[in-house]
């Protein structure tokens, strides 16, 4: 079982700098209305929105997933292992802690697969899938970049709108729920590469 995320985007003070995804860029006075309405414009067409109004965030339906390949399920079990393990900008290694994309290529190498050190490299690895939900399949990677920004974060894609990754917002390796949160990872969800 997949637990629930423990981080959230939420209410961001004006002038205070949080960096929400670890390998992003830090953000400056973002309003909780404003990222919302972000959200809420950029989910994909394929993508089923309900929206429950309440404290937390808008409950989205992205697309059930396919069950995993056995290289999939391989992958996020390895994954899944290192849930708990720090954050820690360019960390390559679970004893040293890991950034989101030393996480990705440290994973991947477990089964012989070889990536690139850096997200920005990592969008050329495999091939391409459409950026949608309905597209993706467990164990791809998908990209994040702000508009007008270079890829700047990676996770991997675990099925049914849940990314496990390294992130500075989770302090570490976790899942994030992109069905009632994430909504950094909604809006700027840019590439997706099929590596397995």
């Amino acid at each position: 079982m997949i637990p629930p995320t423990r981080s959230r985007v939420g209410a961001i003070a004006a002038g205070t700098m949080i960096s929400l995804t670890g390998c992003a860029p830090a953000t400056l006075g973002v309003s909780p209305e404003s990222v919302l309405a972000t959200v809420i414009a950029s989910i994909p067409s394929s993508t089923t929105t309900t929206t429950t109004r309440g404290p937390s965030s808008p409950r989205r339906r992205i697309p059930e997933s396919p069950p995993p390949s056995a290289a999939a399920s391989r992958i996020l079990r390895t994954a899944d292992s290192y849930v708990g393990v720090k954050y820690v900008w360019g960390g390559n290694t679970p004893k040293e802690g890991f950034d989101c994309s030393g996480f990705t290529k440290y994973v991947f190498a477990k089964y012989g697969i070889t990536l690139p050190r850096t997200s920005r490299e990592q969008v050329r690895a495999g091939r391409a899938v459409a950026a949608d939900f309905g597209s993706l399949r467990p164990g791809d990677l998908m990209m994040f970049a702000e508009p007008g920004e270079a890829i700047s974060h990676v996770a991997i894609y675990a099925g049914d709108g849940k990314i496990i990754h390294a992130s500075s917002s989770n302090h570490g390796v976790d899942y994030t729920d992109l069905n009632s949160g994430g909504d950094w990872f909604v809006a700027y969800f840019v590439a997706a590469r099929r590596i397995l």
